[in-house]
């Protein structure tokens, strides 16, 4: 019987003549393993299970939102005595509207301390405060910074908010402060720049997506009118373009819009991806005769 010698210490070199000895170390990598395994497993078991993607944030810039459909009218003429002799019915009917459109940014009492403004810079007018002023503090230059804004500074534009309702807010701002009188002059300068005694007329407006649907539609139609009407059927032209063509509105679309007119050009988008476009991929095996009478067809009907 073979008697082996105590080592005080491993021999690394003598591990490779006999690896034999790293034997018994299998066990406890083989349980470390299946443990990391069983935690990534636990760890991951919604998205397994469920098939789920964790959740994202998405990027704001990329967030699309549409404006909404509004029916156009005639806006009431604004009573020109208000402007210089509020009641206080208009005055109240403008706090209400003042809290509700511009106490977020401008505060309460027209500090400019409101929630909404605490990130802006430069930061919400204060009402009180004489000097500043990007438009001026009289009723002409607040009437102003209503209707068009003020881009460089945050302020949103009110237009959309009826010319009446629009000097109640007002005649309730310049209970904050002494601001300048209001003049009999500058009324007829406010009158004769935004119509006030003659009403309002507002377009109608519809969301942007409703109208590339509706030209779209109206497109598609026109271009199935061309197809059926015109007579095309002599034409090589047309016998190429029913030949080779899987879907003509979208065909017929696609060089609409990109305004291809030269030769060149349509033979460079068709090679790009026939496909995508409408065609069959056997349309690249057209030599460059019949592209070109392809070519001067789809223009017909789409110029």
């Amino acid at each position: 019987m073979i008697k082996r010698k105590l080592e005080d210490e491993i021999n690394f070199k003598d591990l490779i003549k006999n690896p034999l000895r790293l034997f018994g170390w299998i066990y406890p990598l083989f349980f470390l393993l299946l443990i990391v395994l069983g935690v990534m497993y636990v760890k991951n078991l919604r998205q397994i299970s469920y098939n789920q993607q964790p959740v994202l944030l998405q990027d704001s810039i990329r967030v699309w939102q549409d404006i909404e459909e509004k029916k156009g009218g005639i806006l009431p003429a604004v009573d020109l005595t208000t402007l210089s002799n509020p009641s206080q019915d208009l005055i109240a009917a403008g706090k209400e509207l003042y809290d509700a459109n511009c106490q977020s940014c401008h505060g309460a009492d027209g500090k400019g301390d409101g929630a909404a403004g605490v990130a802006l810079n430069p930061k919400p007018r204060n009402f009180h405060e004489t000097e500043g002023w990007t438009n001026g503090r009289t009723f002409t230059d607040l009437y102003k910074t209503l209707q068009v804004g003020i881009i460089q500074n945050g302020m949103a534009a009110y237009e959309y908010i009826a010319p009446q309702n629009r000097v109640a807010i007002i005649q309730y701002v310049r209970t904050f402060a002494d601001y300048p009188a209001v003049t009999e002059e500058e009324i007829a300068q406010l009158d004769a720049e935004y119509k006030l005694s003659e009403g309002t007329e507002t377009p109608n407006q519809i969301p942007v997506m409703k109208a590339i649907s509706l030209i779209s539609s109206e497109t598609n139609q026109q271009i199935i009118n061309d197809l059926n009407v015109i007579n095309y059927i002599d034409e090589s032209g047309y016998k190429l373009f029913r030949e080779y063509a899987v879907d003509k509105i979208k065909i017929a679309n696609a060089f609409k819009f990109d305004e291809v007119n030269s030769f060149d050009n349509f033979v460079k988008i068709l090679q790009s991806d026939p496909v995508t476009l409408g065609f069959k991929a056997e349309v690249l095996t057209l030599n460059n005769g019949q592209m070109k009478e392809l070519f001067d067809f789809i223009y017909k009907i789409t110029s």
